[in-house]
């Protein structure tokens, strides 16, 4: 195939996320479009202006394929940019948090990822706008998760140990909070919780399932309250959300919409793709319909595009 006929993919790096040499990836990033029939161009993120300056790339090498390589953050960088564009995104994870790769079952073998880049199967899917000047990809969340994010962000452990080495310290003094939920022309719902995750996502990027009943091109999203629980509960919710039964639970509620607003007391941390943002009273979430046309593994999907009857 003539270097003219082969697909131009962009690679969008971000140079502090994982530990790998960048030199050394972008050499085998290289190497294994040349085996895929891709032609690859390379941008780094520096943490300034990033948003601007990748647009600036686009439009300079006209990719088919703009590609986050690095973890949920980079992912969501990258979309914001391509959000309502016809230009695809990709990912390359490499990243501490790769919950999005998870989700459209993008491995993390670079060779195979790259090969599903190559095979160029895309679904526009939906994303979430939340107090109208955040995009959440993944999944967003309030309280006991996004307290975990903000140390494990601190600290310099990195990966699954770090994160649960976090988790257990927040097991030890779980905190509740009451949350108002107003969505659709319904009386506002009040519940008590540890936490609430706003998506229309599935999972975790442990694989938990923490949204079985959701699909991520309906147009819609879930709010999945977790209420107080005791402590002899917590080996029952773990098995539920490695079995895709969190949402028969007494102590989880999901409700599914388009747009909401939330009330927390007291303010509760708020995290946005695996990024800390800080501690919030009011929340606005709104979906954002075909947001992004996305490449992903179809040859082995799990619950990807693949909905459940819906909880209300």
């Amino acid at each position: 195939m003539a270097d003219s006929e082969k697909r131009k993919v962009l690679f969008i790096i971000n140079p502090i996320s994982g530990s790998n040499s960048k030199t050394r990836l972008i050499d085998e990033i290289t190497r294994l479009c040349k085996k895929h029939h891709l032609h690859p161009e390379f941008f780094k993120t520096s943490g300034e202006n990033d948003e601007k300056k990748i647009s600036k790339a686009i439009e300079k090498h006209t990719p088919d394929v703009v590609t986050a390589v690095g973890g949920d953050g980079t992912v969501n960088l990258v979309a914001g940019v391509l959000k309502n564009k016809d230009v695809k995104l990709a990912i390359l994870p490499t990243g501490s948090a790769n919950g999005m790769a998870y989700e459209l079952n993008i491995p993390s073998n670079m060779d195979s990822a790259i090969g599903i880049i190559a095979r160029n199967v895309s679904k526009k899917i939906d994303l979430l706008m939340i107090n109208n000047k955040h995009l959440a990809v993944h999944l967003s969340d309030l309280g006991m998760n996004a307290r975990i994010i903000k140390r494990f962000d601190r600290e310099k452990i990195r990966g699954i140990y770090g994160y649960a080495r976090q988790f257990f310290k927040e097991l030890k003094s779980p905190s509740n909070f009451k949350c108002i939920v107003q969505y659709k022309d319904r009386h506002p719902r009040k519940y008590k919780a540890v936490m609430v995750v706003m998506l229309n996502t599935h999972y975790f990027g442990t694989g938990a399932v923490v949204n079985p009943v959701g699909k991520i091109d309906d147009g819609k999203f879930e709010i999945v309250v977790i209420k107080p629980y005791p402590w002899h509960y917590i080996f029952r919710m773990f098995f539920a959300f490695f079995t895709g039964r969190i949402h028969r639970l007494r102590h989880v509620r999901i409700i599914s919409c388009n747009y909401a607003r939330m009330t927390l007391n007291p303010p509760q941390d708020l995290q946005i793709d695996g990024e800390p943002s800080g501690e919030v009273r009011n929340l606005e979430i709104e979906n954002i319909p075909s947001a992004v046309n996305v490449i992903y593994n179809h040859q082995e999907e799990h619950l990807l595009f693949k909905p459940t009857r819906t909880m209300q």
